[in-house]
């Protein structure tokens, strides 16, 4: 699950916090350090669980990882 919404606007995307007026856009990360897109998204479900106690969302990979057979 994640704890934001998306949306697309003219050439970057907005990350918003549905619980609160948090907010960044795909502008303030440089593909230098990875895709954009995935920074924002890590910037804001860090957002959800420091400010709001939101569990932090994990990738079908890391449940895999953490699966007992």
């Amino acid at each position: 699950m994640r704890h934001y919404t998306i949306k697309k606007m003219n050439g970057f995307s907005m990350f918003r916090c549905p619980l609160c007026k948090h907010s960044v856009t795909t502008l303030e990360f440089g593909s230098q350090n990875g895709n954009c897109r995935t920074q924002a998204a890590r910037v804001m479900n860090e957002h959800a669980t420091a400010a709001h106690g939101c569990p932090t969302p994990m990738s079908p990979r890391d449940v895999q990882m953490w699966h007992v057979h």
